[in-house]
């Protein structure tokens, strides 16, 4: 087949879901335009954007009639044939599955290789002896074309057990009920996840919003903080101008208080001088007085000096008043000049005290002003902080909406899905088979005795209850994949086999039948299966299977569900198709987890 460019030009190659079966979806010029996992394995198809390859086994538009139908392609392949159904423009697809391809195949080969003269004797000697197979094959082929799975095979038994019809079908019936099953409840969960994911994204866009007001006050804060740390260093530029005008202010203080003692100094000495003159003017007047008396003995000769006495006697009075004067101002100076050195010490007192005040304030303010820059970088550190978490908000809305569009998206792949499997008729009660019925039987009916088992051994006291339900896992060092000890396995090595392994013997075609706890633990597992390790991983991977916790999609549910029966069908790491029918254990009616079979149709 050539490669050839739709009309889209690029295939959404993971558009239809992950079912067991190949989904294809074909456009008008019948070109592939979407394929899930299986298909792309069926058709070898790349998963990866590419021109896409025209549909299946070179099938044309004008061979797909109507609205629905089968096209069968020409050859020898019985399993080239596909189911179809008009989808808008295009059509959906449905391939054979893998195993039923193959018994188509199969049954078509052993068809093919009896020798053309037996057959043509067979026919006209004995029709009936080809016929039954015949038959089988035209319901077989009248089925799948048809999509019906349920197809009671009773009266073709032994013919359909030799070609394992029954085994293919009844895979291929579970598998297809289990995607039914699971599109169903994601059907029923995705109108949830698109409410949480609503929900989510109004929440995302109210944290956004409430992160956009905080960091709007952060900026809000920041630029307040930075005024007062402007209008601070103004205020702390007055207090050092006030401080040097207040220490200038004490120097010129004490420069006057200087001076006015040095005027006190010149005026004690001016009072000296006034005491000279105060002592002069006594002994002036004293010598006119006694020039005075010497006059008057003088008789008339004395007369002229006597005026002279009496001058010089008024002219002492005189000094002496001015002398007392000039004390009296002197004094008055000094007391003037005290008081003054008093204002002026007064004033240098204070002058110092409002200097250590504006020292202190100073210090308060550069104090303060180290706490302002300390804040401001705590507040600059929360502003990259919340536009950091703005940021993460508006990305996590950005995610929040794709989620929501992807979960709208999940929501028409699950209807797809189930359009698709809807395709197919499937067998209302998977217990009327015989074996998947006897299974059950066998299961529930252990499951009751090891729940009996348990508590006959807590009774005796061999566990204590809790120690039954511990969900702590020792690792067992050393070993791949990992094995682990827990509180527990020590006595179902005990308990368990004696109740197990007549399961497993009950029947050739049961291929193991253990217990497992709600996490997939398997404490004991078959005898067979419980070899000594080699150090071989592909040997010990079969051959000692105890002790591990199964974490596949079978392996987690078998101990967790309390269904009264769980029917799957998986493929086992080991490779086999395998059925696996679990049923719940109870001990002292708690949920302890669950008993197991896994066996094959075939």
């Amino acid at each position: 087949m050539t490669e050839i460019e739709t009309s889209a030009g690029v295939p959404d190659i993971d558009a239809l879901p992950d079912a067991p079966v190949g989904l294809l979806r074909l456009d008008r010029e019948a070109c592939i335009v979407a394929a899930n996992a299986a298909a792309r394995d069926l058709l070898g198809l790349d998963a990866r954007p590419a021109p896409v390859r025209p549909a299946p086994w070179g099938v044309r538009p004008e061979a797909l009639h109507g609205a629905e139908g089968v096209w069968i392609a020409p050859g020898a392949d019985a399993a080239r044939r596909l189911r179809y159904r008009r989808d808008g423009e295009g059509w959906l697809v449905s391939l054979p599955h893998a195993e039923t391809a193959a018994l188509l195949r199969g049954h078509a080969a052993a068809i093919s290789a009896q020798p053309a003269a037996k057959a043509a004797t067979a026919a006209s000697s004995d029709p009936s002896a080809s016929d039954p197979a015949r038959r089988l094959l035209t319901r077989v082929g009248a089925g799948l074309a048809a999509c019906d799975l349920d197809l009671d095979l009773a009266d073709e038994r032994v013919l359909a057990a030799d070609c394992h019809l029954v085994a293919g079908f009844g895979n291929l019936t579970e598998a297809i009920r289990q995607a039914v099953s699971l599109s169903v409840d994601i059907a029923g969960a995705v109108p949830q996840v698109v409410a949480d994911n609503d929900r989510l994204v109004q929440q995302s866009q109210a944290q956004v919003d409430v992160l956009g007001e905080v960091l709007a006050a952060s900026h809000r804060l920041a630029e307040g903080v930075h005024a007062a740390a402007a209008e601070l260093a103004a205020v702390r530029e007055e207090a050092a101008r006030a401080d040097a005008s207040v220490r200038a202010g004490h120097a010129a203080a004490a420069d006057l208080g200087e001076a006015i003692r040095e005027v006190e100094r010149r005026v004690t000495r001016a009072t000296e001088v006034i005491e000279v003159i105060d002592a002069v003017s006594m002994q002036t007047n004293l010598l006119s007085v006694n020039a005075g008396i010497q006059a008057a003995h003088a008789g008339p000769a004395g007369r002229g000096f006597a005026v002279v006495a009496t001058e010089i006697r008024l002219l002492a009075e005189r000094a002496a008043k001015a002398s007392r004067e000039v004390r009296d101002i002197v004094e008055s100076t000094v007391a003037a000049l005290a008081d003054g050195t008093a204002s002026a010490q007064q004033t240098g007192h204070v002058l110092a005290d409002v200097g250590e005040l504006l020292a202190r304030a100073g210090g308060a303010m550069a104090s303060v002003a180290t706490r302002i820059g300390a804040q401001d970088a705590e507040i600059t550190a929360i502003d990259a902080a919340v536009e950091h978490a703005t940021g993460l908000g508006r990305s996590n809305l950005d995610r929040a909406a794709r989620v929501a569009e992807r979960s709208e998206a999940l929501g028409r792949s699950v209807a797809e899905l189930q359009d698709c499997v809807g395709l197919f008729k499937l067998p209302p009660d998977p217990m009327r088979t015989e074996r998947h019925a006897r299974v059950r039987e066998l299961a529930t009916a252990t499951a009751a005795e090891i729940g009996r088992a348990l508590e006959a051994a807590i009774a005796r006291g061999e566990i204590a209850g809790d120690a039954l339900f511990e969900r702590a896992y020792t690792p067992i060092p050393d070993i791949e994949p990992p094995r682990f000890h827990t509180a527990f396995d020590g006595l179902c090595d005990r308990v368990l086999p004696p109740l197990q392994e007549p399961v497993l013997d009950a029947h050739p075609w049961i291929a193991f039948a253990i217990c497992a706890n709600p996490d997939g633990y398997v404490p004991t597992h078959n005898l067979r299966f419980s070899k000594p390790l080699t150090g071989q991983r592909a040997v010990d991977l079969v051959g000692n299977r105890t002790k591990r916790i199964f974490g596949d999609r079978v392996g987690r549910s078998v101990g967790a569900h309390t269904d009264p029966f769980r029917l799957q069908v998986y493929r086992r790491d080991t490779g086999e198709i395998m059925f696996d029918l679990s049923v719940p254990v109870f001990v002292q009616g708690r949920h302890w987890g669950g008993f197991r079979l896994g066996y094959a149709l075939d």
